[in-house]
């Protein structure tokens, strides 16, 4: 899942530390290793502030753990596939599932996004009121200085772009799944693949419009 799909999934749960948790590790490349190899073996920090972060994070694994099982997820993932392949995008130079897996995910949170403005409005509000000092904190509790260093920078970016709200358009979204890979590959897409990918995305947006809520149900 991606940041409006964890918080849309775990309301009422209205707490900023909690909601900040929650995209710690979607801002913070390489956090499922710390997860796997520090968090589950470390016990909760006794600081509320700080028990309400690392449950955040600890909720995101446990989302993502039923939500990538999902066979209707998979469905999805495979339905963008045969889109980007129909617009003759070449599954030689790019991972297609990869990027189909990270273009579902981004597509809930605009249906989200785009039918409840307001779940947007709020998520942001409520990341908005954690303090980055106490979030700091917790990645000191967890002794990860160039992992801390990483996430202030994503974080501040993320909140003063509010990168959500770019989700309307889809020229945009296309950007955001770019920018995602090449991190991850270090390939990039060619402005021709761009295209391909914008429509492919137009022609999907339909479909995640009538199913993104039963994908969001474990």
């Amino acid at each position: 899942m991606h940041f409006l799909s964890h918080y849309y999934t775990e309301q009422p749960n209205q707490s900023p530390f909690f909601v900040a948790g929650l995209g710690i590790p979607d801002l913070t490349p390489g956090f499922a290793r710390i997860h796997n190899s520090i968090i589950l073996k470390k016990p909760a920090p006794e600081q509320d502030d700080l028990k309400e972060i690392h449950q955040g994070i600890v909720r995101h694994y446990a989302g993502d753990k039923w939500f990538h099982a999902s066979a209707l997820f998979a469905k999805h993932v495979s339905l963008f596939c045969s889109a980007f392949l129909k617009e003759g995008l070449d599954r030689e130079r790019l991972r297609l599932s990869v990027i189909a897996h990270i273009a579902v995910e981004m597509m809930i949170d605009r249906q989200i996004m785009l039918t409840e403005r307001i779940v947007c409005e709020r998520f942001y509000e409520k990341i908005m009121m954690a303090d980055e000092k106490m979030l700091l904190c917790y990645f000191d509790f967890l002794k990860l200085g160039k992992e801390k260093n990483v996430f202030i920078s994503r974080f501040g970016f993320f909140k003063e772009k509010k990168f959500l709200f770019l989700f309307e358009e889809i020229e945009k979204m296309v950007f955001g799944v770019d920018r995602i890979y090449s991190t991850v590959t270090q390939t990039k897409f060619t402005n021709e693949e761009k295209d391909k990918f914008i429509a492919a995305f137009h022609n999907m947006d339909a479909q995640i419009r009538y199913s993104w809520k039963q994908l969001l149900k474990p």
